[in-house]
């Protein structure tokens, strides 16, 4: 049996951001589905369950921090991996984004595709390997 590809979300304001990450994703044979903003990814997450999310720091209304926060605080989504992407580069920024949104990773736009495409494969097989399973 064929298996899955792992499912992405992508939640960034910016259209282009969104579809960037995206095409960058699916490249590496991942399935994405984007929201553009926090209450939208909540509505996805009602239904869907991805593998690994993307969030952008400055979202408009709740921030991606908060988000990451409130998905650190919700059982089903507690062990989620959590890149937080955002335009502010200072390690002080990079700092708190990690500790204040409990994010696994945080990465600076504008990015490397392949630097995206190897924190989000590494962030996956450490589940993986914390969940015993092989991927």
């Amino acid at each position: 049996m064929k298996e899955r590809p792992p499912l992405i979300l992508i939640v960034d304001d910016s259209d282009d951001y969104r579809r960037i990450v995206a095409r960058v994703l699916e490249a590496g044979r991942y399935k994405t589905v984007a929201a553009n903003s926090a209450e939208a990814a909540r509505e996805l997450l009602a239904t869907l369950a991805p593998d690994a999310a993307i969030l952008d720091w400055n979202l408009p209304g709740e921030s991606g921090v908060e988000l990451s926060r409130w998905l650190r605080g919700e059982p089903r989504w507690a062990g989620l991996p959590i890149i937080l992407l955002s335009v502010n580069s200072r390690v002080e920024d990079q700092a708190n984004g990690l500790r204040l949104g409990e994010a696994s990773a945080y990465m600076v736009k504008p990015f490397l595709p392949d630097e995206l495409l190897t924190r989000l494969r590494a962030l996956l097989d450490r589940r993986a390997r914390a969940n015993g399973a092989r991927r």
